[in-house]
């Protein structure tokens, strides 16, 4: 019986403040959105994959080639995101960045068993993005050969301009939907919590309720 009583009285606030909640919900969707379309700069992505292969004819390798590339996958992705390489290609494309602000632009992944080295650049524009991601390629297939004294690596797919040119940052009905949420949250928590502590009577029902009396009689607020 309780929790029913709980229930009518919590579903009763919610109806009693159903228009400041969509206001408070609408206002600050409102910001959400002018933040993400005026505020927040876009960002986007141009990807490279590069081949790590043994061998430089494919028909020449075997399981074993394939394994040796396989460990040597996880090295690569280290020397990718290294300062020899990464601090190169700020000095040859002349970027007004330091070592570790291009570092967090940069990412590589690899799926499991697989040869091919994924690496996302992240740039304000997506001219930035494909230019610095084919110049870390191009540093780190110059870098790799004198490190590694090896020459197995081979760019499987460079990155094209016309293919996406969408930003991947921000994500406008993301940030619009989590702003809108928030603010109904936010005007769910004040109505509660001025229902939580509103100690006053306003009308003969919540005397009824409140001290389980009848009213026998009211007097009528006199309008001066």
């Amino acid at each position: 019986m309780g929790e029913s009583v709980n229930l009518e009285k919590a579903l009763e606030i919610i109806k009693k403040n159903m228009t400041s909640l969509i206001i408070l919900a609408l206002v600050v969707g409102s910001i959400a959105a002018l933040i993400t379309f005026f505020l927040i700069p876009p960002r986007y992505q141009a990807q490279t994959q590069i081949l790590v292969s043994q061998s430089e004819e494919a028909e020449n390798m075997n399981n074993q080639d394939i394994e040796t590339s396989l460990q040597l996958i996880g090295t690569y992705s280290d020397i990718i995101q290294s300062p020899i390489v990464l601090e190169s290609v700020i000095n040859n494309l002349e970027l007004d960045r330091s070592f570790s602000s291009l570092s967090d632009q940069v990412e590589v992944n690899n799926q499991e068993q697989s040869q091919v080295l994924s690496v996302t650049v992240t740039a304000e524009s997506m001219a930035e993005a494909e230019r610095i991601v084919n110049e870390i390629v191009g540093v780190f297939q110059e870098q790799v050969t004198g490190i590694m004294n090896v020459d197995n690596v081979s760019i499987l797919s460079p990155p094209n301009l016309e293919a996406d040119t969408e930003p991947v940052s921000p994500n406008p009905l993301i940030n619009i939907t989590v702003g809108t949420v928030f603010g109904l949250i936010l005007g769910l928590v004040l109505a509660f919590s001025r229902a939580y502590f509103d100690k006053s009577v306003k009308n003969e029902e919540e005397v009824e309720r409140h001290l389980d009396i009848p009213v026998v009689g009211s007097v009528s607020r006199i309008e001066e």
